[in-house]
């Protein structure tokens, strides 16, 4: 699976978040960039500068469609990051914590397959996705 990969643990570095320098642990990435949290909310709800960046020729984890941003999180519980390419659709769903039933269920099957649940993945985590798929905990993206 490309578009879903693991990296070795010794991979992992802590950066300061591009948006605000807190450099308190490794954020996750968009595009071989740090965004912490709260900055990540700041994007979803439309109260920070946009994410512009270039697409890559890759296929989206989830929808299989050409041109992705790559994003790597950490696993809660694993030493490895791990590597998603997503279309611009559901980077922002995943983000935003209101992925679709079917693409939360794509991305489940995925992370299975490669040793992972997603309830290793904070922004999968039962918190956020009920059994189903179905979103508990949406960030409200600004109109």
């Amino acid at each position: 699976m490309d578009n879903l990969r693991i990296l070795p643990g010794d991979s992992l570095s802590s950066s300061a978040c591009c948006r605000c320098s807190k450099s308190e642990r490794p954020w996750d990435c968009i595009a071989a960039k740090s965004y912490c949290p709260s900055c990540q909310e700041s994007l979803i709800l439309g109260e920070a500068p946009p994410l512009i960046e270039r697409t890559e020729p890759n296929r989206c984890a989830v929808c299989d469609r050409v041109g992705t941003v790559t994003y790597q999180t950490s696993p809660l519980q694993g030493p490895a990051a791990v590597l998603l390419d997503l279309c611009a659709e559901h980077l922002r769903g995943l983000i935003g914590r209101h992925l679709g039933p079917h693409a939360f269920h794509q991305l489940r099957r995925q992370f299975h397959a490669v040793g992972l649940h997603t309830e290793d993945i904070f922004l999968l985590h039962g918190a956020f996705y009920d059994d189903h798929g179905r979103a508990l905990q949406p960030a409200v993206e600004s109109a």
